[in-house]
């Protein structure tokens, strides 16, 4: 699971940059070949899986979930207005990453904190290009943040849309069997981050952290592989 870890580093490093900025797959390093989607590891991953979180006696709350179907078309559009509201700024930016980060909830209503869609351009490879899209009315805000501001371990590879089969609601859906719901009932106080990249050399895949707020510095990872659907709790 190593190859995990540099990603789950980058997490927390991007929740940290992100909101300072408010409060004002697959194929080698450097090339996208459009390689065929053939995981590496397909195997049942249940096994890896054990109970982080200590006890089970309490039921976890309700997640606040959407369901994922009705969400489909929402992303879309959403994602649509996002690359529309960045090439006002830089006609050749390409989608490298897509954050969301919850707190206390997984609603959209009640829980998304932040939801940004970052690109890059070649022409203008210092800077990344965010957009964050609030789900509660208003507009679409944008911000240019520094490359070294995120001072990566690894090469982003642009998000192959082919391979872009799940939603965050599905891949929060899979972490929580994995676990998510027994941390949430542990930790009503939480944030859990959902992350959806290509480190170079890896899969597509959401990068799901739940974190608890309290004073355990509890933490749940799992990685769900955004176009099979495979599993890895970390």
């Amino acid at each position: 699971m190593k190859k995990y870890n540099l990603l789950f580093l980058f997490v927390a490093l991007l929740a940290f940059t992100a909101l300072a900025a408010v409060s004002c797959q697959r194929g080698p390093a450097n090339t996208d070949t459009g390689d065929t989607e053939t995981p590496a590891d397909t195997g049942d991953t249940t096994s890896d899986i054990t109970d982080t979180t200590g006890d089970t006696s309490v039921l976890p709350p309700t997640s606040g979930l959407e369901n994922p179907v009705g969400l489909r078309s929402l992303l879309l559009d959403e994602k649509n207005k996002a690359d529309i509201a960045v090439k006002t700024l830089q006609s050749d930016t390409v989608l490298q990453l897509v954050s969301l980060k919850f707190i206390n909830s997984l609603s959209s209503q009640t829980g998304l904190a932040t939801n940004y869609y970052i690109y890059s351009a070649i022409s203008n490879p210092s800077f990344y290009y965010m957009v964050n899209a609030p789900r509660n009315g208003e507009s679409f805000k944008r911000f240019l943040m520094p490359v070294e501001d995120l001072d990566l371990p690894f090469d982003l590879m642009p998000i192959p849309m082919q391979y872009w089969k799940l939603s965050y609601a599905e891949a929060l859906s899979e972490a929580e069997t994995r676990g998510g719901d027994v941390f949430r009932a542990k930790h009503p106080t939480f944030e859990a981050s959902a992350i959806l990249a290509r480190p170079a050399g890896q899969y597509l895949s959401w990068f799901i952290t739940y974190r608890a707020t309290d004073s355990s510095g509890d933490m749940l990872k799992v990685a769900v592989d955004a176009n099979s659907g495979t599993v890895t709790v970390i």
